[in-house]
């Protein structure tokens, strides 16, 4: 359950928080056309200038977008582009020197742009590439090869689930300029992954959940010469690729396999669900016409495991380039329930898997080394090198995080990082002097969390990183430097943490992302907030930035509009900080000494375990509307258990999901029911997802403070949702785990249900329509009649089909209409 739910973008299914491992676009990324692209200015240096940001008081403050009247904020607007901020697709990649990288340009042309002498190179036009039949190949997205003698061209893509897709590939020769296929094109396509090696040009493909190889000596061949890696793969045995609940919770992808760096071993995880229980949804109408009809609904069959029922097991395999051979790993440790959470490369020899237990309780690092491997041997055995256990009484972050730093002067070649939390429970950098390491030095450290390690400086010995710095619902770029150390010295601890070197300026809130060039010479920087966003590309070091995208169009939008004021603060609540970004009207005054209008407060939550909602992210949504049009209070909040402030903050959730949530939740209604131009008499809670499931247990444990609550796709039992998620924070429902602290999470009490709303997609693969269907019998049971109920034929977890989206928050608007508006003008319902 990642949350990734943002209530004006059109994106995929949103619902929990990962770090977006896409924006570091490390140059295997697929490449997205853009939708616009700025031309860069020449090399110029551009500052930021701190007066456009907001001003700090503590950890309160507060900016206003807009004040202008000259047009209306419609509903309309928050689902067409009118406040969209636009960004540039850059794609880094190793190339003729430092600053390189490829675009579109507005033709669709792909070209590569060398920083250091400001060129462009043509690499091929638009209508120059052509699929079989000679018709212009409809291009989804692009990958070029290391060494840039060919492209790799994605089309017919068919999305699956939320991260995977199926799509045909050509392969275009660029010193040719020929185009021809990867595979035999299918309607529909069934290339479920493809991938350039690190270095040269071989490429790795599955098809039915089986992985092929194409040597760098046969890409150009028409069609290409393939060898065939595995041979086992059904529906329900996944080589290379992931299945449904490993993709969804564990890697946030579909592609399960891992390249050395001398592209001569390849790593692969093969998933078999026989013994997984099966959830059939039914699909009403698979088109996308709302006037058609299916006599007989289409099944949509995933192996979706629960809780307390089997997993898919795992193996992990090594395919040799050089002999054609495959490995089988073994594990030091026997786990009936293994999950391999991180796979890494930590040189091109030796490779460190991080594996948990089934609830993620219990965890190790274990060390496959390479060096020394008889070709023909059928086994690597592993050696544990970290036990990874915690002993707070929380989980094992399940996060991608490991990273080899081959390459540095007086370093090992097995010297690797990772983020790992120091002894104060915070998430840092921790540089291991080989694989064989067991204590780490700590390269960063204090009461802040590291969220990922974005690029090494190999030559200057650096490491950038972006960090939740100096407050939690921070971003910026920071850098420190790798230690000259003696890797046989196993006293680590007389070496002191450096102050890390900012790359953004750390006195101004701000969320900024960046992703670095292969060498960490040049780096694409992203402001994102809260202000407008912007990007740019700088160098690291000189003063060299070009303006990428300043967005001046939406700038001017804002306004022409009669936009919210955005206020941040951090309330102490009972001995709990809980941080809140609120969305005021417009014309709203704080200083004011009385209010005449009292308003009325909307709280949406997330709440999931180590998400994070408020951070500093410019965005113009649902929340902006209600405030600008209804003249509502809109307050955002993080509550205990949310991510970015610590371990000990997320752990207090382990195993009693939703009780000290809504605590928070009702001592921060109670708060704002004190406050002057609040009406405590019209206080709601909204959510989606998880936040669905926490406005459900408000009704359950605060009703008497909210008026009115919606939710949308809650969780109701989590008997009822995917095991890895679920366990990971709640165990195992047996009765001899934690089959009290599933009771106590369920929503059960349903007696003041009331001026409540429910929504759910009948389609959603994530948290199934079953969940709303338990609620509805409740309700039923309870003969609760005053709540209203849409559910949304065949919408996934999104709710995006057929133009569900919108009318979704045309629904949501019309029940807070009806329930608060248009009684406190009349004094009855509409």
């Amino acid at each position: 359950m990642k949350y990734d739910y943002d209530d004006h973008d059109d994106q995929d299914d949103g619902i929990g928080y990962d770090y977006d491992e896409e924006q570091q676009q490390q140059p295997q990324q697929p490449q997205q056309p853009p939708r616009r692209w700025l031309i860069p200015f020449i090399l110029t240096s551009i500052t930021i200038i701190s007066s456009v940001f907001g001003t700090i008081a503590g950890f309160t403050y507060e900016h206003h977008i807009g004040i202008s009247k000259q047009q209306p904020f419609t509903l309309d607007k928050l689902f067409d582009e009118t406040f969209e901020s636009f960004t540039s697709d850059i794609s880094w990649i190793n190339g003729d020197g430092d600053g390189v990288y490829t675009r579109t340009d507005e033709s669709g042309a792909i070209e590569l742009v060398y920083l250091n002498d400001n060129t462009t190179k043509t690499l091929v036009k638009a209508g120059e590439v052509f699929d079989i039949d000679g018709n212009p190949l409809d291009l989804d997205s692009f990958t070029i090869s290391p060494d840039l003698n060919f492209i790799l061209l994605k089309s017919d893509t068919l999305q699956q689930f939320r991260h995977s897709s199926y799509a045909n590939y050509h392969i275009h020769s660029i010193e040719s300029n020929s185009t021809h296929p990867l595979h035999d094109l299918t309607s529909p396509p069934s290339i479920s992954l493809a991938k350039w090696s690190p270095s040269g040009h071989s490429l790795v493909y599955c098809i039915s959940n089986d992985l092929y190889l194409v040597h760098s000596r046969d890409v150009s061949k028409d069609p290409p010469q393939s060898v065939r890696i595995t041979e086992t793969g059904t529906d329900s045995t996944f080589n290379g690729v992931t299945d449904w609940v490993y993709e969804e919770e564990v890697f946030s992808t579909h592609d399960a396999t891992w390249w050395n760096s001398a592209s001569d071993l390849l790593a692969y995880l093969t998933l078999d669900e026989a013994k997984v229980g099966e959830y059939s949804i039914p699909i009403y109408n698979p088109t996308n016409s709302a006037e058609n009809i299916a006599q007989y609904p289409e099944d949509l069959r995933i192996k979706y495991p629960q809780p307390g029922t089997p997993n898919p097991t795992v193996k992990l395999s090594v395919y040799s380039l050089v002999n054609s051979h495959t490995y089988t790993l073994n594990f030091p440790e026997t786990r009936d329930d293994r999950l391999i959470i991180d796979v890494a490369w930590s040189s091109s020899k030796t490779l460190l898997v991080k594996e948990t237990n089934r609830s993620s309780r219990q965890g190790s690092v274990v060390l496959f080394n390479f060096t020394h491997i008889s070709p023909d041997a059928e086994y690597v055995e592993g050696v544990t090198v970290r036990d990874i256990s915690p002993s707070d009484g929380g989980w094992i972050d399940c996060q991608q995080t490991i990273r080899g730093v081959e390459g540095v002067e007086g370093l090992e070649g097995s010297a690797y990082l990772d983020i790992v939390p120091n002894e104060q429970g915070y998430n840092h950098i921790a540089f291991y002097t080989s694989s064989n390491a067991s204590l780490p030095i700590f390269l960063t450290g204090g009461q802040w969390e590291v969220e990922g390690v974005l690029a090494v400086s190999a030559v200057q010995r650096n490491v950038f990183f972006s960090a939740a710095y100096p407050t939690p619902i921070d971003r910026h770029i920071l850098t420190v430097s790798l230690p000259t150390i003696d890797s046989k010295d196993d006293d680590n601890d007389s070496i002191a943490i450096e102050t890390p070197v900012n790359l953004t300026d750390v006195s101004v809130p701000a969320k900024y992302s960046a992703a670095f060039n292969p060498d960490a010479s040049f780096y694409t920087l992203n402001y994102e907030g809260p202000r407008v966003p912007m990007q740019d590309i700088r160098a690291v070091d000189s003063d060299v930035s070009i303006s990428v995208e300043q967005n001046i169009a939406l700038n001017n939008t804002l306004k022409q509009h009669a936009m919210a004021q955005i206020h941040y603060d951090t309330i102490t609540l009972n001995e709990t900080e809980i941080q809140i970004r609120e969305v005021r009207p417009g014309n709203f005054d704080d200083s004011a000494k009385h209010h005449k209008q009292k308003r009325p407060v909307l709280f949406q939550v997330y709440g999931g375990p180590d998400s994070q909602a408020v951070d500093q992210r410019f965005r113009v949504q649902w929340s902006d509307y209600l405030a600008s049009v209804h003249g509502y209070i809109v307050v955002h909040v993080d509550v205990r258990g949310s991510g970015k402030r610590g371990r000990r903050h997320r752990n207090v959730v382990t195993d009693r999901l939703g009780q000290v949530e809504v605590d928070d939740m009702g001592a921060l209604a109670s708060y704002y029911a004190q406050k002057e131009y609040v009406d405590a008499t019209r206080m709601g809670v909204w959510g989606w997802s998880y936040g669905g499931y926490l406005t459900a247990k408000c009704m359950e444990g605060a009703s008497d403070i909210f008026s009115l609550a919606m939710a949308v796709a809650p969780v109701t039992d989590w008997r009822l949702y995917d095991s890895i998620y679920t366990e990971r924070y709640m165990s195992s429902p047996d009765q001899n785990a934690n089959a009290h602290g599933y009771a106590d999470a369920a929503v059960r009490n349903v007696s003041q249900f009331h001026n409540f709303a429910l929504a759910h997609g009948t389609g959603d693969d994530n948290v199934h329509f079953a969940h709303s269907a338990h609620l509805l019998d409740l309700l039923t049971q309870e003969g609760v009649q005053d709540f209203a109920f849409r559910p949304f034929t065949d919408s996934n977890h999104s709710i995006h089909t057929r133009g569900a989206y919108k009318e979704l928050f045309v629904w949501l608007t019309r029940f807070l209409e009806d329930n608060w508006t248009k009684v406190a003008h009349t004094g009855k319902k509409g």
